[in-house]
């Protein structure tokens, strides 16, 4: 999914913007810093029922219970929020926060913003609702954290519905940082100085981003797409013949699960390992190479059976991890594939 952030064409903006976005790191901003002063506002019946239930059952966990839920609605004074839209096409946005057409939009890719990877504190991505009454938190949202986070930063009053917007809250305020590859696009306007355009061309040379120009176009904003910078690769991944059967990723690591397709030699099966690593990796990985497609039902078959441990193992090329040097290794061909050989 694709995110945008509008930014301010203004000398001194630019300046602090780009300085953030050439190190690879955004600003998640404390709600104080917000433009409307009816954001993080609401009301809580929590602490009234609790008082109330105080006085027939006096004990100290409620008491302690109470402090626990205060603690939580004062989180919000730490808490860093990032706002974003899912439309670039937007002409107030434009108008408020890119200089009335004088700046720029970032386009983000979405998933590599919210990676725990990069940012531990990362905890919750919130579609904003529009509503015109004052949000209430009550007992029952205690049971339920998502509606609680949801009701504290997720809900604005409808004249703001036009901005369509997507939040990220992180446990702390401050920058945060992001995988170079996060942002995919920019978009520039009419009126955006060629000192911005240049200076992104510049710092992105070696990255693969689209630059577009959004403009008028029969009483709505259009866009074309102006030219687009490619990374300069070591190696050529589109010399080999093969399919991702499977990726997974967590927070740290991630796993590509890979059907190849090319003839099997071992400085050819480096060559790939190194280009496909080059290609599509972004965290510490390990990488699963098999020479059949038949071996993907038996991916997260666990545990398998003696005949499909076999299979599996014998359909492996090589495991490769990223911290040893790439080679042809199948570790399942262990002490448990001989037995099972052995015995059969």
């Amino acid at each position: 999914m694709k995110v945008y952030k509008y930014r301010s064409g203004n000398r001194e903006d630019f300046k602090r913007d780009f300085k953030a976005i050439k190190n690879n790191t955004f600003f998640s901003a404390n709600y104080s810093m917000f433009n409307d002063p009816f954001d993080i506002y609401f009301e809580e019946k929590v602490s009234e029922f609790l008082n109330m239930l105080k006085q027939i059952f006096p004990n100290k966990e409620l008491a302690n219970f109470k402090k626990q839920f205060i603690n939580v609605l004062n989180s919000k004074e730490d808490t860093g929020i990032y706002c974003l839209s899912n439309d670039f096409l937007n002409e107030q946005l434009w108008a408020y926060y890119a200089s009335s057409y004088s700046g720029y939009c970032i386009e983000y890719d979405l998933e590599k913003l919210i990676d725990k990877g990069q940012n531990s504190d990362f905890e919750f991505k919130l579609d904003i609702s529009y509503e015109d009454i004052v949000t209430t938190i009550n007992i029952d949202d205690i049971k339920n954290p998502d509606s609680l986070i949801r009701k504290m930063y997720g809900t604005k009053k409808s004249t703001w519905d036009h901005e369509n917007e997507i939040r990220l809250i992180f446990n702390r305020y401050g920058l945060k940082k992001f995988h170079p590859s996060a942002i995919t696009g920019i978009y520039f306007a009419g009126k955006t100085p060629n000192l911005i355009k240049d200076s992104f061309y510049e710092i992105f040379d070696n990255s693969d981003v689209k630059f577009y120009e959004i403009f008028p176009s029969k009483y709505k904003l259009d866009f074309k797409l102006i030219t687009e910078t490619k990374r300069r690769l070591k190696y050529n991944i589109n010399n080999f013949e093969f399919e991702i059967l499977e990726h997974r990723m967590n927070p740290l690591h991630e796993s590509y699960y890979i059907f190849y397709k090319d003839s099997i030699d071992e400085s050819k099966i480096k060559e790939f390992i190194l280009a496909f690593r080059e290609a599509f990796c972004i965290k510490e990985n390990s990488l699963y190479i098999f020479n059949n497609k038949e071996v993907e039902s038996l991916i997260n078959v666990y545990p398998k059976s003696d005949e499909e441990y076999i299979n599996y193992a014998n359909s492996i090329i090589t495991v490769s991890d990223d911290w040893e040097e790439a080679r042809i290794n199948n570790p399942y061909k262990d002490f448990h594939y001989n037995e099972i050989i052995m015995n059969k």
